[in-house]
């Protein structure tokens, strides 16, 4: 039986066509809308017509399949549908994969430098700098303070924005952008708090290797420091 698709015909079996006008139309919309989009707008079962061709296609070698085959416009339809449904995945999997936004403190008093020793994984058992999450609504500087007062116990104000650590591997967890602010001490009492094991002032002269890229961030932050040296 003939649809009077001849001249664009998909699939074909004895010189005849075998698809019909309804499927036809659905692999047009899959393959210029993608699967989703032509799923929404047509029965959800008719987007999956093409997986069965693919499936029937690749059963057979990219020849005959049970008595027919796809003609050129229905193996370009394929590879059309097959770029459309790799992008969606590809654009799925990203969607909700975002930076994470963090903060991080830089203290030096009396020539010595505040650090915690982190209490959990990552890098547990390892000197960082204070410093954690900024949560919904929350202004950088004001995470940075509470941060510092829930691991440390010390009070402290921004003095300023040090540097931006933005490499995508510098956290085994994810990507974490961190932001690195100077700060001066106005009180508190010193001791570990929140996810910090313990906390101290560390002499500049007797660093301890520090976890995830804190080294290089308090390089940076005494390079404009020349009164302190490593």
């Amino acid at each position: 039986m003939s649809y009077g698709l001849r001249t664009e015909a998909v699939l074909t079996r004895d010189g005849r066509d075998i698809m019909d006008r309804r499927a036809y139309r659905t692999l047009l919309a899959v393959s210029s809308r993608g699967v989703k989009a032509a799923a929404m707008e047509l029965d959800v079962a008719e987007s999956t017509i093409y997986r069965r061709l693919r499936a029937l296609d690749q059963a057979s070698g990219g020849s005959a399949l049970v008595g027919g085959s796809l003609t050129p416009l229905g193996k370009e339809l394929l590879e059309q549908m097959e770029r459309q449904e790799r992008l969606l995945k590809e654009q799925l999997e990203h969607l909700w994969k975002k930076p994470t936004l963090t903060c991080d403190g830089f203290l030096v008093h009396d020539g010595r430098l505040l650090l915690v020793r982190r209490g959990r994984d990552p890098c547990r058992g390892q000197h960082a700098l204070p410093g954690g999450i900024v949560e919904y609504g929350e202004r950088v500087e004001d995470c940075v303070v509470r941060e510092v007062q829930e691991e440390t116990g010390l009070r402290t104000v921004v003095q300023r924005l040090v540097g931006v650590f933005s490499d995508a591997d510098r956290d085994p967890r994810g990507h974490f952008v961190s932001l690195l602010f100077e700060l001066k001490l106005t009180g508190g009492s010193l001791a570990g708090g929140d996810d910090a094991e313990s906390a101290e002032l560390v002499p500049l002269d007797r660093l301890p290797p520090l976890a995830f890229d804190h080294a290089l961030m308090v390089r940076l932050a005494l390079s404009d420091h020349p009164e302190h040296s490593l």
